[in-house]
This record gives structure tokens, C-alpha cells and sequence, in this order.
């Protein structure tokens, strides 16, 4: 039989298969044919060259493919490579790859995630906690490419929406959506750099987040009332003692959260958080004034057998068999005791790192200079040259100590005042601390 045929329903049902794969080319379409394999499968192809290399289309399989779908497939594939000068397969293998590399958000978060936690950065539990809560549900299955700047104006409505039935919403969900754009700016910002896609959506939105900046400082007369009211308001004691921790040492809630008894330099009296315990990841000695050890000291009988200073525990008495395994206090335990008990303190808009800033502020008013508070609080001085960095290994044990002796000074004053109205004025204590020679 010829191997040049007409291609008729007829003709190619009576095709019989032989030992070997067989081609039928349709007479007048140059490089359309039929393969017949020796188990009897038929389908159309389409050869056709393209520099010195042959190449080979499976258009589809008869009769699966009628004659009249398969000769329209090989018109455009024909029209493809002889009017264009195109390479079908080629360009269907650059498609597949391109469609391999593609991303969705949310395998590319994970991969974002990775990184941060690889360079221990900071706030990376934060950031992933934004990206669960509030990135995700909205484009987590998206390719990263298909990712439009509505989508992103969609994660920071939703949020300020979801606020507005939320009381306990920081400026009506204002700082939340600043805070989740941000991640989704750094996150797209890899995907640019990757070549994921081919710009970065955020930067084509109009952020409706502010910055959650707070200057919330407790006057002399609030921190008499915190400091004498606090044990008195139904708090746990473990809780109450870590806020009052807060306030004698100036550091963070998550520090103080996951402080253990093995950091603690008793013989120094100093607190030392190695370089993984800080935010700023540089490793930041505490000096413990006789408030703090008296904190730690009343600690004890809840929670000396565990690891933690301040463990989770909601107990109010020591109990007969301190428990092994207490685990840090969650992330938000802090801010929520604060929030149930701000009137009975009565202390209006109070949080627990108003206690932090609260005392760098007094250190400060009372004459000691702003470095001294800065070491206190552990910030960085934005100093990023080599010297900062590598050469100047001085840990400030001496200002550090001095500022948690006035601070000492200037708590005693304060809370031991019998009244209230006895508390010393700012410019009292001035005067004492000048004439001590604090």
C-alpha cells in the first residue's frame, strides 16, 4: 500500500498495523500523517524541519481526533512554521518550563520564612504570624505572577474591616494593615529578585496603614499607682511580678517572658541575654537592682524547678510542688492582663511597653544622659561602620549599672511614698539625685 494516501474515515479504518510503526502522509498536506504502531494505535502527526533537525507534532489520536479537527490543528502549526518561521516544539518546551518555574504565594512564603529564620531575624515570628492571618486567605493560592495591586489593597481593607468589630484593634486596624503590606512588600520584593514576576504589586497601591508609634509615658503619680495597686487587683502573682519586672528593668515583654534562671549572673547581679535572646541579636547584660532581685526572689517558689524566671503559671499561692515544665507566657498574655486591669489600676491607655519606655524617659528627666538610656533598652545606636560593629566589644556594664541605680533611687521615692499626693515632684527628685551625686 502506498504511503502517500487520501485521508478518508473509510481508508484510514482499514489501515492494518505491521511489526513496525508505520507513517501514512495525507496526499497534498505536506508533513501531515498518520503513525500506525504495531499494537494498532493511530494518530495524526505533523513533521517538519526547522534548521537541520526533523521534528515531530503528536496532533491526536484517531478516532479520538476526527480527520476534519486534526487537518485544522496541522493548518495552524503548518502556517506556524512556513509563514513565520516558528519552532512549535520549541516554543511549547520554553511554555512548560516557564509554567514550572511559577510560584504561588504561599510556597514562596514558606521559602521567605526559611530565609528570615536561616539569618534569625528578629521579627520573623511576627511576620510569618501576618502572613497565616492575613496574607494567605486572601492570595496564598495565587501564582506569585498573577498577584495584582486590588489583590494587595484587598488584604489591607480586609483587615481594617475585620477591626472595626474589634475593640481591642490598635487605631482601628490602621497598624495591623501597615504591618501586613509591609511583609507583602519584602516578600514580592524576593519574588522580583528571583524572577517569579516582573514587578512588585505593592508599589502600585495606596497604603491606608499608619505607623503604630507610641509615646505613652506613666507620669510619677501613675507609676505610685501601678506599682501599690497591681498585687491588689486579682492578677496572678507570676503575672503582676513580670509587669513589675518590666518596669525595674526597662526590657522587652518577650524577653522577660523567656528569661531563665540559668542567664542569671547572681554573683554579678546581672541578667545576661546572649546575642539569640534579643531583638537586636547583640548580647546585652542586665544589671539587676534590688527591685529586680527581690522580683526574682518572690519567683521562686513558683517556678525555681522550671527553667523559666516568669513561667506560665496561673496559680496564687506557691504550691507545694513547683512544676518542672512551665513554658513561657504567651505572646499576647502580658498585653491581655494589662488590658482586663486597666480599671482597676486606674490607669487609663496603659500597655506593658509603656513600662520599658516609661522608665528610659524618668532615667533621662532626672539628669543621666541619653546613652544611658539607649544601653538600658538595648537599641542600636545606627552606628553600622566596622569600628561599632566588630572592634568595640565594651559590654557598658558601668553606665548600665549606674542607670538602674538611679532608676532604683527614683522607684524608692516614688512607690514607698505613704499617699499618693506625697509622691515627689520631677523637680525633688532632680535635686536629690544631684546632690547624691547619683
Amino acid at each position: 500500500m502506498p504511503t502517500t494516501i487520501r485521508f478518508l474515515d473509510t481508508v484510514i479504518r482499514n489501515l492494518k498495523p505491521s511489526n513496525s510503526r508505520d507513517t501514512y502522509w495525507c496526499d497534498g498536506c505536506p508533513g501531515f500523517g498518520l503513525r500506525i504502531t504495531p499494537t494498532g494505535r493511530k494518530s495524526f502527526v505533523y513533521k517538519y524541519m526547522h534548521g537541520r533537525k526533523s521534528r515531530w507534532i503528536t496532533i491526536g489520536r484517531y478516532p479520538e481526533w476526527s480527520i476534519r479537527r486534526a487537518r485544522r490543528e496541522y493548518d495552524k502549526l503548518y502556517e506556524q512554521v512556513h509563514a513565520y518561521g516558528r519552532d512549535p516544539i520549541a516554543e511549547k518546551k520554553a511554555l512548560e518550563a516557564a509554567q514550572n518555574a511559577r510560584e504561588t504565594v504561599e510556597s514562596l512564603t514558606e521559602s521567605y520564612l526559611e530565609i528570615g529564620r536561616l539569618k534569625n531575624k528578629s521579627s520573623i515570628e511576627e511576620e510569618e504570624r501576618y502572613f497565616r492571618q492575613d496574607i494567605l486567605p486572601v492570595i496564598g493560592n495565587k501564582m506569585v505572577d498573577e498577584v495584582s495591586a486590588e489583590d494587595i489593597d484587598k488584604i489591607q481593607r480586609r483587615i481594617i474591616d475585620r477591626a472595626r468589630n474589634r475593640t481591642s484593634a490598635t487605631r482601628n486596624g490602621l497598624v495591623a494593615a501597615k504591618h501586613a503590606v509591609a511583609c507583602a512588600r519584602r516578600l514580592f520584593n524576593l519574588a522580583v529578585k528571583r524572577r517569579k514576576c516582573a514587578y512588585n504589586p505593592v508599589k502600585e497601591i495606596e497604603i491606608l496603614g499608619i505607623t503604630g508609634k507610641r509615646d505613652r509615658v506613666l507620669t510619677l503619680e501613675e507609676i505610685w499607682r501601678f506599682w501599690n495597686t497591681l498585687d491588689r487587683i486579682g492578677l496572678p502573682p507570676v503575672t503582676a511580678a513580670a509587669l513589675k519586672f518590666a518596669l525595674v528593668t526597662m526590657q522587652r515583654s518577650a524577653e522577660i517572658r523567656n528569661m531563665r534562671y540559668a542567664s542569671l549572673k547572681l554573683e554579678e547581679n546581672v541578667w545576661q541575654m546572649e546575642t539569640h535572646e534579643t531583638k537586636s541579636r547583640t548580647m546585652h547584660r542586665v544589671p539587676l537592682n534590688r527591685y529586680a532581685l527581690d522580683l526574682i526572689e518572690q519567683m521562686e517558689p513558683y517556678t525555681a524547678a522550671s527553667p523559666y524566671v516568669f513561667g506560665a503559671t496561673r496559680a496564687m499561692s506557691p504550691p507545694q510542688v513547683p512544676a518542672r515544665s512551665l513554658e513561657p507566657f504567651g505572646k499576647t498574655a502580658f498585653s491581655q492582663a494589662v488590658r482586663r486591669s486597666r480599671d482597676l489600676l486606674g490607669i487609663e491607655n496603659i500597655c506593658p511597653h509603656d513600662l520599658r519606655r516609661t522608665g528610659a524617659t524618668w532615667i533621662t528627666a532626672v539628669g543621666l544622659p541619653k546613652l544611658y538610656a539607649r544601653l538600658m533598652l538595648n537599641h542600636s545606636d545606627g552606628d553600622r561602620d566596622v569600628t561599632g560593629e566588630v572592634y568595640v566589644q565594651y559590654s557598658y556594664d558601668f553606665e548600665k549599672q549606674r542607670a538602674a541605680q538611679v532608676w532604683e533611687y527614683v522607684l524608692d521615692a516614688i512607690v514607698s511614698a505613704p499617699r499618693i499626693e506625697d509622691v515627689p515632684k520631677l523637680e525633688v527628685l532632680r535635686e536629690r539625685i544631684k546632690r547624691m551625686d547619683l
